[in-house]
């Protein structure tokens, strides 16, 4: 008996087009593909990453520390009146902790931070939403004062972290829902009860 180790020509040729269009359609087809893509593609553009515990920001962040932490970042900054203080800065970004991300804002009150905002790419929306019930799922679950009695019809997720809170929409986005993610700091709360 004579044992014929030959492959049959149609496994071949199936396997020849596994091996071929298999990653094809795995980077084009899928989320985890096609968010890898991305993130490859802001590499090639020379987009910078901006991988930050948005969760564990403080108010005794200063823009110095900041640029030292994230020195990649071209921060552009203006001074005058915003929603959370009187000076703000931002810069263009590729990715927000392996998320691609357009954009990040930070905004300061003299020389305190007092909110940061990240701007994601919409078709990342629930990857952003589930960074986020990740990121606080090992946070105690106490509810934050100022959230507690809070009523909104957009249904804005409002979690607490350590000094503040994290806001991102808990829905899906309408059109002119911006797609981004906010941190406010416990002091920027305050004030604006």
């Amino acid at each position: 008996m004579t044992n014929d180790l030959k492959l049959p020509k149609t496994y071949k040729t199936l396997l020849m087009l596994a091996l071929v269009f298999g990653p094809f359609y795995w980077l084009a087809f899928t989320e985890d593909g096609q968010r890898r893509t991305d993130l490859g593609l802001m590499f090639v553009l020379g987009n910078p990453e901006f991988n930050a515990a948005l969760d564990a920001f403080n108010s005794g962040l200063t823009e110095a520390r900041l640029r030292e932490l994230f020195p990649k970042l071209r921060f552009q900054c203006a001074t005058g009146a915003n929603p959370f203080g009187d000076r703000l800065c931002g810069a263009g970004i590729g990715s927000f902790n392996q998320i691609p991300a357009s954009s990040v804002t930070l905004f300061f009150l003299g020389e305190q931070l007092r909110a940061a905002k990240v701007v994601y790419r919409r078709s990342y929306h629930r990857t952003v939403r589930e960074w986020a019930r990740q990121r606080l799922a090992l946070r105690d679950n106490s509810v934050h004062p100022a959230l507690e009695n809070r009523q909104d019809s957009r249904e804005v997720m409002a979690e607490a972290v350590d000094d503040g809170a994290l806001f991102v929409r808990d829905g899906e986005l309408a059109r002119t829902d911006e797609p981004a993610l906010l941190w406010l700091s416990q002091a920027a709360i305050d004030t604006r009860r």
